[in-house]
Order: structure tokens, then C-alpha cells, then sequence
């Protein structure tokens, strides 16, 4: 064997022993770690297997091997426990919700790392507000999915009044019905806006799939960012409106909120166009396959039968 393959072999026999030892220290950490877990969480239950009890069913419930890279035990929320079981009367456990905002912000992200948690003290809407986890979470007794202290799945709308009043109004979403819940729209992880909507355009595409495209004509409105930040809501109440349809505005007041009267419409056959509603010719407003103006591709049967076999508005067809 020559020199060179002699160095190779020893390379791979070295990292071979290197690979096996490192194997074995992971394997040793991880056994070691599930045996603290299961170690302290036995020492709390000695007096408080009832706190563990209400833990039962909840992501919460304790848990002696790690899970993901995460254990949940006692101590992960309550602190390290030496110096409650030399005195238990002198050195009180931990207890989140009593702690100071920032601290019970730190607590909580010690395992929950989404945008909404991660961001509380600084950005977050809610922590702006004042508001801080346990305002809304209750750990223990709570088997709800989010842990929130208010089991049904509208729970926003304790603080949210003035929102939900809008759901009362002449067209709605069907809140009230159980037919859409605040977390279909908003979400407290994986937001992409300070609304805690998933996208607005996206979560309405979610339902309304048949509006969203593509479309061989697209109504700008659709995809850009305007007066109130998104395409759909330009249009749009997402909640409740006083207007059929959710409309912002009644009638033709929607489409006059970016378009004006054309002038052709004030003078041609009389001013006829400026008598009926925009929507009775430009049906296909969402966007349409047909033509760039987004006209009813059955116009011509609708209203008049010679208006393109005229010769007069060809143009509008293509």
C-alpha cells in the first residue's frame, strides 16, 4: 500500500471513530435530557399532580421525552424549583401570568416562536395595546386549541366590538350562523400584515376561488395595493356593509371611486349610459376572458341586438 492510500485509510478510520462518538454523545444528551424532563416534572407532581391533571388534553400536558427538540415541563414555565422544595412557603414558584409584560413575552417565546409572539414587545398589535399573553391564554383548565381563556372560536370578539357589531349589519359575513369564524381570515402565526390577515386577497380567494383568476383581462383593483391596502377591500367591507354584496358604496359609487363618467356615456343615445347601473354592462368586473373593458359577453342579447352588428362599437369587443 503506498503512502498516499495509507493516509486515506487513516482518514476514514478517524472519522469514522469521530462519527460514532458524536452518535453516541447525541444519544447520550438526548437520554439524559428525557430523564430531567421526567426527574422534574416528578418532583413538582409530588404536590401538585392536580396542576398536571388539568394539563391532560391540552398541548400543554406535560410530557417526559422531547418532542420536536421540546419537553414540556414544569419548569419550563414556573422557573427551576431548588430553592420552592428546600422552602416551599419562602420561595414560591414562577407563575406567567403574574410576571411583567416583557418577562411573561420571554417566557412564552421560549418555545413559541411565531411572528406574533416574537414580536409582542415590540411590533405586535396586541402588546401595543397593552395586552399581554395571559390577557387572552389561560395555560391550565383550558383544552382549547389556541388556549385562549374564551372557548368559542370567535373569542377576538371580547374585544373586538366594534367589529363584530358589523357582522349585524344588512350584508355580512355569516359569523353568527357559524358558517366563517375570525381565525378563517386572521392569523395569529404565519401573518403577512399588521391586520393579522393572511393576505387580503388570499384569504377571500380561500372561499371565493371562482373570483380570483387568472383571467385573460385583469381588473387591475384585483392585485394592487390602493387607498385601503389591498385589492379585494377596495371594493369590499370584509366584515358587514349597509350595501348588497359588501359593497363600500351604493350602486355605481364603487366604481366612481377610481373611474370617472366617460364622456361618451353624458352624450351618446342621448346620455343614455349615465341612466343605468355600470354592472348592467361591465358584468365581469373581477376580470374577464372576453374582452379588455370587462362588458357582459352576452350584452348584445341582454340589451340591444345591433349594437356591435352596427359597426359602431366593434372596437369594445376586443
Amino acid at each position: 500500500m503506498n503512502r498516499n492510500n495509507i493516509h486515506r485509510t487513516a482518514r476514514v478510520l478517524l472519522l469514522g471513530l469521530i462519527s460514532t462518538g458524536l452518535c453516541a454523545w447525541l444519544l447520550g444528551a438526548t437520554l439524559t435530557a428525557s430523564e430531567t424532563s421526567a426527574a422534574d416534572n416528578a418532583a413538582c407532581l409530588e404536590c401538585h399532580q392536580d396542576q398536571a391533571d388539568n394539563l391532560a388534553g391540552s398541548k400543554h400536558a406535560l410530557t417526559a421525552t422531547a418532542a420536536k427538540g421540546l419537553a414540556v415541563t414544569c419548569i419550563g414555565c414556573h422557573g427551576n424549583s431548588e430553592k420552592h422544595l428546600e422552602d416551599p412557603e419562602a420561595n414560591k414558584p414562577t407563575v406567567p401570568s403574574r410576571l411583567s409584560f416583557a418577562a411573561q413575552a420571554n417566557v412564552c417565546a421560549s418555545c413559541h416562536q411565531s411572528e406574533h409572539q416574537t414580536t409582542m414587545v415590540t411590533t405586535d398589535p396586541h402588546g401595543r395595546a397593552g395586552l399581554d399573553c395571559a390577557s387572552c391564554h389561560r395555560v391550565h383548565e383550558n383544552e382549547n386549541e389556541f388556549l385562549v381563556k374564551d372557548d368559542s372560536e370567535n373569542y377576538c370578539a371580547s374585544c373586538h366590538t366594534t367589529v363584530m357589531a358589523q357582522f349585524s349589519a344588512r350584508s355580512a359575513h355569516p359569523i353568527h350562523e357559524g358558517a366563517v369564524k375570525c381565525l378563517d381570515c386572521h392569523s395569529m402565526g404565519e401573518r403577512k400584515d399588521m391586520m393579522l390577515a393572511t393576505g387580503f386577497d388570499f384569504s377571500c380567494q380561500s372561499c371565493h376561488s371562482d373570483y380570483a383568476g387568472p383571467h385573460v383581462f385583469e381588473h387591475p383593483v384585483m392585485s394592487s395595493h390602493l387607498v385601503d391596502g389591498g385589492g379585494c377591500i377596495e371594493c369590499h367591507s370584509p366584515h358587514g356593509s349597509p350595501n348588497e354584496k359588501l359593497l363600500n358604496q351604493p350602486e355605481n359609487g364603487v366604481c366612481q371611486q377610481c373611474h370617472g363618467i366617460p364622456a361618451g356615456h353624458r352624450t351618446a343615445h342621448s346620455g343614455m349610459a349615465t341612466r343605468i347601473d355600470c354592472v348592467n354592462c361591465h358584468t365581469e368586473f373581477h376580470g374577464s376572458n372576453d374582452n379588455r373593458l370587462f362588458l357582459d359577453p352576452m350584452l348584445t342579447t341582454t340589451f340591444y341586438a345591433n349594437c356591435y352588428a352596427s359597426g359602431c362599437h366593434d372596437n369594445l369587443k376586443k
